[in-house]
């Protein structure tokens, strides 16, 4: 297990997490406020500390860029515009707030209790973009061993 995917077990344990995350709560809980903004290319920016996401974005694509958000403002302190533009950082970065987005907003314990084997049903149930569910061999077990 990585470093991005404790530090989001922890957050979940420490709130008491199951189902369905409100990432903004979560935000909120940390001391920050998500805004939503009209950005037409961005879906998340950090600005003045707090979160601000696309408004055109569905509740769950909202949810995920706001917990990839969170990861950033944890794990990822800085001007990310700045790194972005002048240095190969961004892209270990990247990978680890996806990692920490995942782990915040899909329990894979709860997944596997429930007898989730599609991701689209790990996707429903954690109202989070079916794209971007991973679904780990763990939950087939036998089918990739």
């Amino acid at each position: 297990m990585n470093r991005a995917r404790r530090r989001a077990g922890t957050l979940r344990r420490r709130f008491g997490l199951h189902g369905r995350v409100d990432a903004e709560a979560v935000a909120n809980a940390l001391g920050l406020e998500v805004w939503l903004r009209d950005f037409q290319v961005q879906k998340e920016v950090q600005i003045d500390g707090n979160i601000a996401v696309a408004r055109r974005l569905g509740p769950e694509w909202r949810r995920w860029v706001t917990a990839h958000a969170i990861a950033h403002r944890l794990m990822h302190p800085g001007n990310h515009v700045e790194h972005s533009a002048h240095t190969e950082l961004p892209r270990p970065w990247e990978r680890e707030a996806e990692d920490f987005a995942h782990a915040l907003l899909v329990d894979e314990d709860e997944a596997l209790a429930a007898g989730f084997v599609y991701a689209w049903e790990v996707a429903e149930h954690f109202g989070v973009p079916p794209e971007l569910v991973r679904v780990q061999a763990r939950l087939l077990p036998g089918e990739f061993e």
